[in-house]
């Protein structure tokens, strides 16, 4: 009697029981065949996308000296 009392006030200890089960093969469903299994909504995951190009910083153009000279005399 003790036993199932203790199946029907915890479930997650109960043999067979998965809180966090997962769907792999994508029919919505987990725990198929079993007297846990149920509906789940499928998430899916959003796809890595590319990083974005950098564009090439602009280079400044180099200031020329001048250079100055003294005439000689």
């Amino acid at each position: 009697m003790f036993n199932k009392l203790k199946k029907w006030l915890f479930p997650t200890t109960v043999e067979g029981f998965d809180y966090n089960a997962v769907d792999r093969d994508g029919d919505g469903k987990v725990q198929e065949g079993t007297p846990f299994e149920r509906k789940v909504v499928v998430v899916k995951k959003a796809s890595k996308k590319a990083p974005a190009k950098k564009k090439p910083a602009k280079k400044k153009p180099v200031k020329k000296t001048v250079k100055k000279s003294t005439k000689k005399k």
